[in-house]
């Protein structure tokens, strides 16, 4: 009987501490969960503290500017002149580099990747969502553009730039970049240097810009529509998929 009552009191403890351990695990999570953690930034040399929180495997330069409520998620990893919007959050393994700001309450989600360490920056505007594996804000594809030249690419609000997309800064420090608001831009489009785009058009799956592209408003492309380099489409142009629109006095010109 003593036997017995040994045993079951040696069950109950081995309870209790499974229980406590249990709990002490959850009490860690919760407490790294709500974590804050202090970015401190200059600003007219005055300083602020900045409330964000921050995966421990992330990447944030010290002279990063982070507002109030950045989610950073693991393997991220943020440039020394950076500058984040409150309330931006960033997936897993999304990358901000060189001079690039982005505005209130942007999402990169996961391997969005997002400027260059080359001269010039990258501006994006507020709550904008930047898709999987998308890379905006890069250097161009072009044979002009020199490595010191300083490039641009400036996005406006509330566009929603998806998966594989790829957007390039300017060739040249005389032009730049431009996409407006409310642009829906779907999977694998393609911007290339010096476009101007302006605002809630439609882009879908595998539109391809060239360079020098100008797109006004209410713009919708279906899929796999190719633009010549320096072509304009005007507002509320609709192109069927597949649809090729030339410039043939550039093509002219070339021969």
């Amino acid at each position: 009987m003593n036997h017995n009552f040994a045993a079951a009191k040696e069950k109950a403890n081995m309870s209790l501490m499974k229980l406590s351990t249990r709990n002490s695990i959850s009490s860690s999570l919760r407490i790294f969960q709500t974590s804050r953690f202090l970015s401190y930034v200059a600003d007219d040399e005055r300083v602020y503290a900045s409330s964000s929180i921050i995966h421990p495997t992330a990447t944030v330069h010290p002279n990063a500017i982070l507002g109030q409520g950045v989610s950073i998620g693991p393997f991220c990893s943020i440039s020394s002149s950076a500058k984040l919007g409150n309330g931006c959050r960033l997936y897993p393994g999304s990358h901000v580099f060189g001079n690039t700001e982005l505005g209130d309450s942007c999402t990169l989600m996961t391997g969005a990747v997002v400027g260059d360490d080359c001269p010039g920056c990258t501006v994006i505007g507020s709550n904008n969502t930047i898709g999987y594996h998308a890379v905006i804000g890069v250097k161009c594809q072009d044979l002009k553009y020199k490595p010191e030249d300083e490039c641009y690419l400036e996005v406006g609000h509330n566009n929603d730039i998806r998966e594989h997309t790829s957007i390039h800064r300017s060739s040249k420090s005389t032009d730049r970049t431009v996409i407006g608001d409310g642009n829906l831009i779907m999977g694998a489009c393609h911007i290339a240097h010096d476009c101007k785009i302006g605002s809630n058009n439609i882009f879908a799956n595998n539109t391809l810009l060239a360079g020098h592209v100008e797109v006004e408003d209410y713009v919708h492309t279906a899929g796999a529509t190719v633009i010549h380099q320096f072509c304009h489409l005007g507002s509320f142009s609709f192109l069927g998929g597949g649809s090729v629109v030339r410039n043939y006095n550039v093509m002219l010109l070339h021969k």
